[in-house]
């Protein structure tokens, strides 16, 4: 481990020497993805690690909080170092700054979002198994009963997309739509906007659900067509106006 720091540490092909957390990081990382380290275990101690790499504990906690950045550990007090479940956090953080910072806008994400989610529906439609099935009638039958509870009635719309995202049987897509729809619905101020087409909501969830039991890609591709567009028309009602960025031209 020793030999593979200093190694990395000199920078082939010309490129400027990583810095000591940059390659201690970079070697832990390569332990988590190989297999070596599954989620939920605990990492060795910061002095263990330091020991490990023969660096100081300061690099240790410069490059655990590399790490946690990248989405790959999650450092809790008492614990350290604990290897993070596959998540979209990180990702929705920078789509969150991209709206506020003007760089993209809530319509430009929602057409990335049609796009993804359309072949998400269409592949749960068809790959769909019983368990999965099962999950989404749990979250249908949950969000049902929540009453105008505004943060569950959201809590089971975003239950409800990530479901179907682990139903089309691809982790990649699955991934892509959790931080998108985390990032939207962060920008959410109107609960009582949000709770008036509650029902509606529901209905076209339904229908999504229907269309999967039903195995067929087109239907479940054009009923979350149209379930999204309507939140699209209806955005403006939603939005924390000053904090999200729309095209311009675009009413706010």
């Amino acid at each position: 481990m020793i030999a593979e720091v200093k190694e990395k540490r000199m920078a082939a092909d010309g490129a400027r020497p990583q810095r000591l957390p940059e390659v201690v990081a970079d070697a832990i990382q390569s332990e988590i993805l190989s297999g070596g380290l599954v989620a939920g275990r605990q990492l060795p101690t910061e002095p263990q690690l330091a020991e490990r790499y023969a660096v100081s504990r300061t690099v240790v906690r410069e490059a655990a909080r590399m790490l946690e950045q990248r989405g790959l550990v999650d450092i809790r007090a008492g614990r350290g170092m604990v290897v993070a479940e596959p998540s979209g956090a990180p990702i929705a953080a920078h789509y969150s700054l991209l709206l506020q910072a003007g760089s993209a806008a809530f319509d430009q994400l929602m057409d990335v979002r049609l796009l993804v989610e359309g072949r998400v529906a269409e592949l749960a439609a068809a790959h769909r198994g019983e368990t999965d099935l099962a999950d989404l009638r749990l979250s249908l039958d949950a969000a049902a009963a929540v009453g105008t509870d505004y943060e569950r009635s959201l809590a089971e719309d975003i239950r409800f997309h990530a479901l179907l995202g682990k139903a089309s049987g691809n982790p990649v897509l699955a991934l892509l739509v959790e931080p998108i729809n985390d990032c939207l619905r962060a920008s959410y101020r109107a609960p009582m906007a949000y709770l008036a087409s509650q029902g509606r909501t529901l209905d076209e969830h339904r229908a999504i659900y229907d269309a999967v039991v039903a195995r067929d890609p087109d239907a479940a591709r054009a009923t979350l067509g149209a379930h999204l567009q309507r939140v699209r028309e209806e955005s403006g009602d939603l939005l924390d106006r000053e904090h999200v960025a729309r095209p311009a031209g675009r009413d706010a």
